[in-house]
């Protein structure tokens, strides 16, 4: 009687926007906020120094006291121990003649005692000049390199934990108040973090980002889902992925002109005063509303909804008993379908529906495939986002290319996915995907000098697997029956949650050992999700399953089918 595919649910989606562009800042932010640059031992610092200074430049020190690599550059985390040499004087290359050939490397740390003047930062480079980033700032460098990749895990171990407060919130409370709660922490968070003064209390601030931003983004996803009809849904899930990729290529012109972290982080916080805006213009979901009981207010935004899409509706008396028959409708069903629980019996029931999803074979193998791809593509999705800075190109340009490739993605896979279906973009993007990736490691291990090169494919495989994980969501929605559709994709972005995690430290800890190790795993791994999902059916335009018989007969069907057709494939030949 409203419509449920018209300009009311087009405006309300709209809305939601913001807080993908915000999300777009957010969850990529750390790659500027803790930007890395080149680093050594501060040779300053170094007691044996203490004379030559003002007489030998810090080249000739670096010269002196830091080892080379094997790559011909100087050691970013070791210095020569020259504590036996006592104070040196004079000369620089006397001493140097004079230095023993043999001398024992030892960490930054153990060479120099105080914690703030330990390191050297090279801000000569064009993409490092003016930078002040939380990395020089908190020395997340060396051994405390791990500390830098926690503040992206942490954050995304918020957006974990807030999927499942806030979906248990908005159940409860209602999708509209939830969401502006929600808002509200994202506003004041995103803002302190600014002024944090110390690593602690920003990675807090992070976490508690990321947990009100999968708030405001969940419900307001759920509240689009609950006044749309079949059509709008299918396209409102994929385009969710829009403004992400317009924030995410936002961010990085924003943080070429400020380069300062707390003056950035400020930047991409203030905007999230816009998201005020749903307060007047985000109404609370008619069918939440009509489930609670609440018919009069339900009839309000129903009638702002038909206003708004050119429709009326019946007299209130009449819609209020159409509501009051299809709640007491419903209630009848759960009281036919359940009893009152105990609590022993409410835990049994959360494993069972569990056990559900690998008791059967057919099921079994849709769940554990479907699990391990989400765990890849996020952990390749992330992982080529913040890996762009060990590649060697501009960080600000690659940045920019890997955030905009997800706008012609998103818009791309809409007619492909009518045309070739689920299963062959699905698994066509993975292995896609992988296999730039793999020429990514090729390239970075035996052409170093071409830099673009590997930026090039890189930016492809970002674009391959911004498709997949666009997919992923609508794919995995079909793959499952009506009783265990939605713990199947809520368990699903849980394990997305651990690939994501495990991205920064991939990114991080292996990349500094060789930049071309985090795309080797990245492209294995995608590669072998891209090879399980062949595994999986077709869903283009099949009826989604009711039930585990459904879904255990199509798989039947299928192997039915495979084993009638090997014989005349034969006789062919």
């Amino acid at each position: 009687m409203v419509g449920d595919q018209n300009k009311w649910q087009i405006i309300i989606f709209l809305f939601t926007w913001i807080e993908g562009c915000l999300i777009g800042f957010h969850h990529l932010s750390s790659s500027f906020l803790g930007g890395s640059m080149p680093h050594f031992c501060n040779v300053e610092q170094i007691d044996a120094f203490r004379n030559v200074k003002g007489d030998w430049s810090i080249d000739q020190m670096k010269e002196f006291a830091i080892p080379m690599s094997d790559s011909g550059e100087y050691e970013s985390c070791k210095m020569y121990n020259l504590s036996s040499l006592g104070t040196l004087g004079g000369n620089f290359d006397r001493a140097l003649q004079n230095r023993p050939k043999v001398l024992d490397a030892i960490a930054c740390s153990e060479g120099i005692p105080s914690e703030d003047l330990r390191y050297y930062y090279d801000f000569s480079a064009d993409d490092h000049k003016g930078m002040d980033t939380i990395v020089n700032q908190w020395n997340l460098v060396c051994d405390r390199l791990p500390l830098l990749s926690t503040i992206q895990g942490s954050y995304m171990g918020g957006v974990f934990v807030g999927c499942m407060i806030w979906g248990w919130a908005s159940d409860k409370y209602g999708r509209r108040l939830a969401m502006l709660v929600a808002a509200a922490l994202q506003i004041v968070t995103s803002i302190t973090a600014a002024f944090a003064t110390n690593y602690v209390i920003f990675i807090f601030l992070r976490f508690l980002i990321a947990f009100s931003v999968s708030g405001v983004f969940e419900c307001g996803f759920v509240l689009v889902t609950e006044i749309c009809g079949p059509k709008y849904r299918t396209y409102f899930g994929i385009l969710t992925q829009f403004p992400f990729g317009i924030g995410a290529a936002l961010l990085p012109l924003i943080a070429y002109f400020i380069r300062d972290w707390q003056n950035l982080q400020l930047a991409i916080s203030i905007p999230c005063v816009l998201l005020t805006l749903y307060y007047w213009f985000v109404p609370e979901s008619p069918r939440w509303l009509m489930a609670e009981g609440r018919f009069d207010e339900a009839i309000k935004i129903l009638r702002d909804g038909a206003k708004t899409n050119g429709r009326t509706l019946p007299s209130d008396d009449e819609l209020r008993e159409m509501m009051q028959a299809i709640k007491d409708d419903e209630e009848d069903k759960k009281q036919e379908e359940t009893r009152e629980l105990t609590t022993s019996e409410k835990v049994m029931e959360v494993f069972d529906e569990i056990l559900v999803l690998v008791k059967t074979p057919e099921m079994r193998k849709r769940t554990l495939n479907v699990f391990y791809s989400w765990l890849i593509v996020a952990m390749v999705y992330y992982g080529l986002s913040f890996n762009s800075k060990n590649l060697g190109a501009n960080r600000y340009v690659s940045s920019f290319i890997s955030g905009f490739v997800e706008v012609p993605a998103v818009v791309v896979i809409l007619p492909a996915l009518s045309y070739f279906g689920r299963r062959k973009c699905y698994c066509g993007s993975f292995l896609a995907g992988g296999i730039c990736c793999l020429i990514v490691a090729i390239i970075t291990f035996f052409a170093k000098d071409a830099v673009w090169l590997p930026v090039a494919f890189a930016m492809i495989g970002k674009f391959l697997i911004s498709m997949t994980f666009a997919i992923a969501y609508l794919y995995t929605a079909e793959l499952f029956p009506t009783k265990v559709r939605n713990l199947a994709v809520g368990l699903a972005s849980t394990f997305a949650r651990i690939g994501s995690i495990s991205a920064p430290y991939i990114v991080d800890l292996l990349g500094s050992v060789h930049a071309g190790i985090p795309v080797v795993i990245f492209g294995a791994f995608s590669t072998s999700a891209g090879l399980f999902a062949l595994m999986l059916p077709e869903t283009l335009n099949r009826k989604l399953p009711e039930s585990v018989a459904e879904v255990e007969r199509s798989g039947r069907r299928k192997i039915s089918d495979d084993t009638e057709l090997q014989p005349k494939e034969v006789g062919a030949e």
